[in-house]
């Protein structure tokens, strides 16, 4: 995984957990458990995957703004989905890897339309 990749994905770990606390008041790895359905370490794990799926010249690129953007995106999208889902239930991986294909190509379209208004000299 792309070094930056790794970082965003850990912020946005950290970005969900505080989350958590302000809009569900929760304070502990167990509160988060319950309503996640996943401890810590599985949400980190699928936080990887959604953000390694997305493409490396994102993160080479380095647009600072865009990327704390990507990072709150992604932190509320992952929250949305996953208080919608159970990890034990037979079609999470199926649904987990369409979010992940949705979320990659919906990023990708962002980030795209940034470039495209930032070569183009508006703003």
């Amino acid at each position: 995984m792309h070094p930056k990749k790794q970082e965003c994905s850990h912020d946005i770990t950290h970005i969900v957990c505080d989350m958590c606390k302000l809009v569900f008041n929760l304070n502990s790895s167990n509160d988060i458990k319950n309503v996640m359905g996943m401890t810590r370490e599985q949400m980190e794990l699928v936080i990887k995957k959604i953000i390694d799926a997305l493409p490396d010249s994102i993160f080479e690129r380095a647009y600072p703004k865009l990327l704390e953007e990507i990072k709150n995106i992604c932190a509320r999208e992952f929250i949305f989905f996953q208080v919608q889902e159970k990890c034990n239930d037979p079609c999470y991986q199926d649904d987990l890897k369409m979010f992940i294909h949705v979320f990659a190509r919906d990023i990708q379209q962002r980030v795209n339309a940034e470039i495209k208004q930032t070569s183009s000299g508006e703003k």
